[in-house]
């Protein structure tokens, strides 16, 4: 059996992962494959990680409250919440929900999921941010096309993106705004 093909990603001096290289389904593109769910020592570092460069920064006081698209920022962003001692952070879902009072929808696209989709903030959460400043938290910002939407559907309603927080940086993405852990080059 032929040994898959990995990506080293050091995180710091103590910290590593091997990462499966896998190719995109239904195209030649490969990535390192990056999941953060489920691995609760992976995110809890990640987390440590991105508060003490954020302090190292002085990026701490340039936002009251903290915001991820989901799915797979959601544990890191907790872990991050924790760490702050934030009581709540706010989650942009993919779909409406039922139960949501006053979504507010936008359209984004993702390169890992190949495909247009809509992001979604529920009414409830518009009112808590609405005049507050904002870090966005993502595990991996490939393109910046989630993130470009999540931005522009927090400054619809009035929040203020001050910090854009990732582990990985996997694309060209630029903002001055954006603080990540490591750009790996493969």
């Amino acid at each position: 059996m032929k040994e898959a093909e990995t990506f080293r990603l050091e995180l710091s001096p103590d910290f590593s992962r091997d990462l499966p290289i896998l190719k995109l389904r239904g195209s030649e593109h490969k990535i390192a494959s990056f999941v953060m769910l489920g691995d609760v020592e992976l995110n809890k570092k990640c987390a440590a990680l991105l508060v003490e460069k954020m302090k190292e920064k002085n990026l701490l006081e340039k936002f009251d409250y903290l915001v991820t698209l989901e799915a797979k920022g959601i544990t890191l962003t907790h872990e991050v919440a924790d760490i702050l001692n934030f009581p709540r952070f706010v989650v942009i879902r993919k779909t409406p929900k039922k139960y949501m009072q006053r979504p507010l929808m936008v359209p984004s696209e993702s390169i890992t999921s190949g495909k247009d989709q809509t992001i979604v903030l529920d009414g409830l959460d518009i009112d808590r941010l609405r005049g507050k400043k904002v870090c966005l938290v993502e595990d991996v910002i490939a393109t910046g096309g989630s993130v470009e939407a999540a931005c522009d559907l927090l400054n619809a309603i009035g929040a203020q993106v001050t910090v854009i927080a990732a582990v990985l940086l996997k694309g060209k993405f630029e903002d001055p705004r954006l603080l990540y852990l490591a750009a790996p080059e493969m």
